[in-house]
């Protein structure tokens, strides 16, 4: 069984303290919905655009940080992409590990790092692009790491879409069910 941890985000009027697993890092975004209501989640293959327009496809395996975002580009055959619109992200959260959906901006598209095609494989791995929780992100999602959204310009470069502001409260969740005790 994982420990849990005790981890501190203090951005400059924010500080508090979450419990969360020590292997919740690798269950970031764990869905999305596109804008026509197709929902995805990791492992399946996505569709994807290239910087100049080329249509692709990678399959969705895990995530690369926007911090590192320099070292993933460098890495041979590594490309950016971007995916359809999409309308909802949900994030497994770090303490209870259940599912948080929250809204996507408008005209936002998820962001990837496209693997090349290994020897081995037959496909390419695509891995979406996070970015560090803002304050109303870590108390609605309970987790310290978010999807980047953009879109790509006609002139290449990636304009960042700033998230949509999650609902102040946390989710509430349901009781658990009791069953008959006789």
């Amino acid at each position: 069984m994982a420990s849990k941890t005790r981890v501190n985000v203090t951005p400059a009027t924010f500080a508090t303290t979450f419990p969360y697993r020590r292997d919740s890092i690798k269950t970031m975004c764990n869905r999305f919905r596109s804008a026509v209501g197709k929902e995805w989640k990791p492992g399946d293959k996505i569709p994807l655009e290239l910087v100049d327009g080329t249509p692709a496809e990678g399959v969705w395996a895990g995530f690369a940080t926007e911090e590192r975002l320099a070292w993933w580009i460098r890495q041979p055959g590594n490309v950016l992409a971007q995916g359809d619109e999409v309308a909802e992200i949900a994030e497994r959260t770090g303490d209870t590990r259940e599912l948080v959906w929250g809204a996507a901006p408008p005209n936002a598209r998820l962001v990837y790092v496209l693997e090349p095609v290994r020897a081995e494989k037959n496909y390419r791995l695509a891995k979406m692009i996070t970015t560090a929780a803002n304050a109303d992100q870590v108390l609605y999602f309970r987790h310290g790491r978010f999807p980047l959204f953009g879109t790509f310009l006609p002139d290449g470069s990636l304009k960042k879409i700033p998230p949509a502001k999650p609902p102040t409260a946390p989710p509430v969740r349901p009781p658990p069910a009791q069953g008959e005790l006789f």
